[in-house]
């Protein structure tokens, strides 16, 4: 979900009237998963005997990721021109890559972070047998994951979708006013 709103920031910054190193900055929030193997090694071997390896991290990670995600939500959709206030003020002001950018960043930090976690967590779940699927389900489930956050949301916020689709599947009536 975090790759879609980037994707969407990403794709707000290349349609509007932002230079190139506006794009240059914003791919600086993909990093954190590009420098995992320096970070891994910390969140494996830091963490609270009473709460567990893996839970230190992991509970921790989601509660930020989640408040950043609510605390921030006005922020980014104000900077993406999303409704029609916000655009007279993107348009005004002009998009703040650099705060766009480091609020992507911390949340790509918190994921890589969960992903060093869950990684772990799956090499001791696992058996010897079986730890080489394990990287097979979670690209699996990755990339089911991009599937519904992108086509999904785009089959849910269709309108023609919902009236041939969604509509009469869940037998709701049809156009309600």
């Amino acid at each position: 979900a975090v790759s879609s709103i980037a994707g969407v920031a990403a794709s707000a910054t290349s349609s509007s009237a932002t230079a190139y190193n506006a794009q240059a900055i914003f791919a600086l929030c993909s990093w954190p998963f590009s420098l995992k193997l320096l970070w891994a090694p910390i969140v494996d071997s830091f963490f609270s005997e009473r709460f567990g390896r893996r839970k230190s991290w992991l509970v921790p990670v989601q509660t930020i990721a989640a408040l950043l995600m609510i605390g921030g939500s006005d922020y980014v959709e104000t900077q993406l021109g999303l409704g029609t206030a916000a655009m007279a003020d993107v348009s005004s002001s002009g998009l703040d890559v650099k705060g766009v950018t480091m609020f992507f960043f911390s949340l790509y930090f918190l994921m890589a972070t969960q992903d060093i976690a869950v990684d772990g967590w799956a090499l001791t779940m696992l058996s010897k047998r079986n730890r080489g699927r394990g990287p097979v389900c979670n690209s699996i489930g990755q990339n089911i994951g991009y599937f519904l956050s992108f086509v999904g949301f785009l089959a849910l916020n269709d309108a023609e979708s919902s009236e041939n689709l969604w509509r009469p599947l869940l037998r709701m009536e049809s156009n309600p006013k």
